[in-house]
């Protein structure tokens, strides 16, 4: 008995290595797909024929690059993704709009769509219902049926507790404690994420780091990367060899309200000092127009404003530079204690704040300088990449894909819709 528990646990395991390798990488041939997973090609073709049969893969017929074809230069068929096996849903919340996509079973994003609606004296016992009616009109209007639909997910902008589907506390809401998992759920009777939007931002670096590893090389999955976003807000997702860590509610990894300046500037959370109070668009708004620091930052900053700004520092003005600087020195000393506390690879920063990163970047090193010995620091891999506005939405599609792929792992023939 237990011997046949333990060949299916493994059979499961080489399952779940298949998929996440067709994910990673694309369309393989079968030999390339035993060299990456390390599976042996009795276990590709039976896990293949299996996950064929239940309409999970399908098998393409296209040539390869001549470096990995026959001999004889006959097309070797490959094995993918079946695209329509299944749909996910991601919305994205955040002050004044909720962003809604549909990607297939091979993470392409089929229809999207921005919807701005009013979200900070928005009803707590109501709201949830306005986000089904949203998603459900958006199924409506792309024609796309609810039992193709496997999972839905929501980011949100604040502090989400994954285990309850909560959004505790946000600056695009007065309100706190808003159910939003329980009424989708409820609505729809699907499984229902609900998580933080830069732990979602995580979620799609994982995806881009996860194309690049390979089974000859399982040292790129360990290390911890902090993946920082900057903009409406400051956010950190924390990736920990080769998982996004959520902590035991989803509340980790707060970095923009960690305390920068004790009885500093007021922050959108309510509190003084915070990273987030300096180096979020409304922080370095507020400081650049030369605004008191406890002015209410109630509301999104206008992006062409910001544009205004960036332009003006990089001109030069004294109040606009100051204003950047400052905003790199809140997010160098935050890394600094990042880097004191868990000793990361790597710290990645992205967002819309970086457009001005040519003036931040000085003066966040600096923070990171001052705030922490050399011996902890050197070794640390500082990198800024550009932001790409479905960042949020791509990384929970890939969530929800990766969950999906968990939901096949766990089934012989998979419940999955097929459309």
């Amino acid at each position: 008995m237990q011997e046949k528990a333990d060949s299916e646990l493994v059979r499961r395991q080489n399952r779940h290595i298949v998929l996440r390798a067709l994910r990673n990488h694309g369309a393989l041939a079968r030999v390339q797909l035993g060299r990456i997973t390390g599976l042996s090609p009795a276990s590709i073709t039976s896990i293949a024929s299996q996950l064929i049969a239940e309409n999970i893969l399908q098998e393409l017929q296209s040539p390869l690059p001549i470096a990995v074809t026959t001999k004889r230069g006959r097309p070797i068929t490959r094995l993918d993704l079946k695209p329509e096996a299944s749909h996910v849903l991601a919305a994205n919340i955040s002050i004044d709009r909720i962003s809604l996509a549909i990607a297939n079973f091979r993470g392409n994003i089929l229809h999207r769509t921005t919807l701005h609606i009013p979200t900070y004296k928005a009803d707590k016992h109501g709201f949830g219902t306005t986000v089904a009616v949203a998603i459900n009109d958006f199924l409506k209007v792309t024609k796309t049926g609810l039992q193709n639909i496997a999972r839905i997910g929501v980011a949100v902008q604040g502090l989400a507790d994954m285990n309850t589907g909560t959004l505790l506390w946000s600056p695009a809401f007065e309100a706190r404690n808003i159910a939003l998992a329980g009424p989708l759920q409820a609505h729809f009777k699907l499984p229902c994420l609900v998580a933080n939007d830069a732990n979602m931002i995580a979620e799609g670096f994982l995806s881009r780091d996860m194309a690049e590893w390979t089974h000859e090389l399982p040292a790129a999955r360990n290390g911890i990367t902090a993946t920082i976003f900057t903009g409406y807000g400051v956010g950190m997702g924390l990736i920990i060899d080769g998982e996004v860590y959520h902590g035991a509610t989803g509340g980790a990894s707060e970095f923009g309200h960690m305390n920068h300046i004790p009885h500093g500037a007021l922050c959108r959370c309510g509190r003084r000092g915070c990273i987030e109070a300096y180096a979020a668009d409304y922080g370095i708004w507020r400081h650049a127009r030369g605004h008191a620091d406890d002015a209410a930052p109630h509301g999104a900053i206008d992006p062409l404003q910001m544009t205004e700004l960036f332009e003006a520092a990089r001109n030069g003005e004294p109040r606009a530079v100051a204003a950047f600087q400052q905003a790199g020195e809140a997010l160098g000393f935050g890394i600094a204690r990042l880097i004191a506390i868990l000793n990361p690879n790597r710290v990645v920063i992205a967002g819309p704040g970086l457009s001005a990163s040519t003036i931040i970047e000085p003066s966040l090193r600096e923070g990171i300088a001052s705030g922490v010995i050399e011996e902890l620091r050197k070794n640390v891999s500082i990198e800024f990449v550009p932001f790409e506005t479905d960042m949020i939405l791509r990384g929970t599609i890939d969530a929800l894909l990766r969950a999906v792929d968990g939901d096949i792992t766990a089934h012989t023939q998979s419940a999955m819709a097929v459309a």
